[in-house]
C-alpha cells in the first residue's frame, strides 16, 4: 500500500532546518549555526519525544516512580520538564554565559598625508576602556593635533594570543605610519628635546596649523626619528624649534600609558614605540590575570589557551608576573 503520509508545515521547517545546519559554511553560516543548535538545546518542543503520550495520570506517575526508583533524579526533572514542553535544566546548563566585557568600535582620527589612507576608520576598544581614551584624545585635539590609532580588525582570540595584555584588551598601537616618515609633517613624531636625557625617546603628535586649537604650546627645540626609506634605517635628525603635543601626559590622565624607548626601532616591524597600554583598574600586587580574562573570555576559552597556566600571575605595575614563592 502506497505511503500516504502528508508532510506539515512543521515537518518542513524542521527538514529544513537540518539542511541549513548540515550544508552552511561560512562565518556568518556558522553563527546562524550556533543560534539554531541553541534553540535545538533550550526548546522543549523542536524535537518530538519517542516515548508514546501518556494517556493518564496513573501511566505518567508510573515513569516518574521508575526513574524515582532507579534514583534518576535529574532524568525526572527532564521529563517533566519535556511534558510541559520546556528547556530542562540539563538543557539549561549547555548555555554557556558570556563574559561581560567585549570590545566596541571607537571613531578614530585620520593623519594628514599618505597616512590618512591606512588609517582604520574605526578601531576597537575594549568597553569599560573606551571613557579615559577618549579624554586622551580630547586633551590632544585642544591643541589642534590628532591621536591616530591602529588595532586588528578582530579581536584576537586567547588561543592565538602571545600576550597577556593583547589577550585581557589592555593593549593597542598609535598608527605606525603616521610617524617616522618625515618629521617636519608627520602627525605622529617619535622625538625628544635636545639637551635632554639620553635616549627617551617619545611619541608627540604634530598639529595641524589648519585646525582650530583651543590651547597654545611651548617652543621647544626637538630632535626626532626618521626612518630611511631605501634602506628602512632609523636614525635621529635635529628638528629645530617645533611646537609638539607630548602623547605620554594626555593618556596618562586618562588611564593610558605609553612608555619612552631609550633605543631607536631597529626594523620596521619593532612597534614597540607604538604600543599604548591601558592600566586603568590595574592594581599592582593585586590584580590576577584570572580575573581579567575572564572579563574578555568564557572559561572554556580560558582553559584552553597558552594562559591556562598563567591563571594566578599577578600585576606588577608593568605586566602580570608569577607570584612570589
Amino acid at each position: 500500500m502506497a505511503d500516504t503520509s502528508v508532510d506539515t508545515a512543521e515537518d518542513r521547517a524542521l527538514d529544513a532546518l537540518v539542511s541549513v545546519i548540515q550544508s552552511s559554511a561560512g562565518p556568518g553560516a556558522a553563527q546562524a549555526q550556533a543560534l539554531l543548535l541553541r534553540r535545538l538545546a533550550l526548546d522543549g518542543d523542536i524535537i518530538p519525544t519517542r516515548m508514546p503520550a501518556v494517556r493518564n495520570v496513573t501511566e505518567a506517575a508510573g515513569y516518574l516512580n521508575l526513574l524515582d526508583t532507579l534514583g534518576q533524579r535529574q532524568t525526572m526533572l527532564d521529563v517533566l520538564s519535556g511534558a510541559l514542553g520546556v528547556a530542562s535544566a540539563s538543557a539549561r546548563s549547555l548555555e554557556q554565559a558570556l563574559p561581560p566585557l567585549a570590545m566596541s568600535p571607537l571613531a578614530n582620527d585620520r593623519p594628514v598625508g599618505d597616512a590618512a589612507a591606512t588609517a582604520p576608520s574605526n578601531v576597537l576598544v575594549r568597553a569599560d576602556l573606551i571613557a579615559g581614551l577618549v579624554a586622551a584624545r580630547d586633551a590632544v585635539h585642544v591643541y589642534g593635533a590628532v591621536l591616530p590609532l591602529w588595532s586588528p580588525p578582530a579581536p584576537v582570540p586567547p588561543s592565538l594570543a602571545t600576550d597577556e595584555l593583547d589577550a585581557v584588551g589592555r593593549r593597542l598601537r598609535l598608527l605606525p605610519t603616521a610617524a617616522l616618515a618625515d618629521p617636519t609633517t608627520d602627525s605622529l613624531l617619535l622625538a625628544r628635546p635636545v639637551g635632554g636625557l639620553p635616549g627617551a625617546f617619545a611619541v608627540m603628535a604634530r598639529p595641524d596649523p589648519a585646525a582650530a586649537a583651543t590651547a597654545s604650546l611651548p617652543d621647544v627645540e626637538y630632535e626626532a626619528v626618521v626612518r630611511d626609506a631605501a634602506t628602512s634605517t632609523a636614525m635621529t635628525m635635529p628638528l629645530g624649534i617645533a611646537k609638539l603635543v607630548p602623547l605620554v601626559p594626555a593618556l596618562s590622565a586618562g588611564g593610558w600609558r605609553s612608555l619612552t624607548v631609550d633605543a631607536l626601532p631597529a626594523r620596521a616591524s619593532d612597534l614597540a614605540w607604538a604600543a599604548v597600554t591601558a592600566i586603568s583598574g590595574l592594581v599592582p600586587g593585586a590584580t590576577r590575570l584570572r580575573d581579567e580574562l575572564l572579563l574578555m573570555h568564557t572559561a572554556a576559552d580560558v582553559a584552553d589557551s597558552p594562559f591556562a597556566a598563567k591563571l594566578d600571575w599577578i600585576w606588577d605595575g608593568t605586566a602580570f608576573a608569577a607570584p612570589a614563592p
